[in-house]
């Protein structure tokens, strides 16, 4: 879990700060030293999550989906380890 956020956390990063647009997995795995196979399985479970959209093909990629360009580092966290799941009186509660 905490390898998947971490590498999110470097996806969102990263394609915030190239302002809207798609970037390929491989150039964001090369920028952070990554494994590349692993960050596109992250890219997708955010791209299925709503926070990312694709392209593919030459000047594909992904980037962030315009509506939720506001990805905070609570809203991953909550995504990769909802509160219930660290909280034993909360998980109790979820039954």
């Amino acid at each position: 879990m905490k390898r998947r956020f971490d590498y999110a956390l470097a996806i969102v990063g990263h394609l915030k700060a190239e302002g809207g647009d798609f970037v390929p997995i491989v150039g964001i795995a090369r920028t952070h030293h990554l494994p590349a196979a692993y960050l596109e399985k992250v890219a997708q479970e955010l791209k299925r999550a709503g926070w990312l959209e694709a392209r593919k093909g030459p000047g594909g990629g992904y980037r962030v989906r315009g509506d939720r360009a506001d990805i905070s580092v609570e809203a991953l966290i909550n995504f990769y380890n909802p509160i219930y799941e660290l909280c034993p009186l909360l998980r109790a509660t979820k039954r």
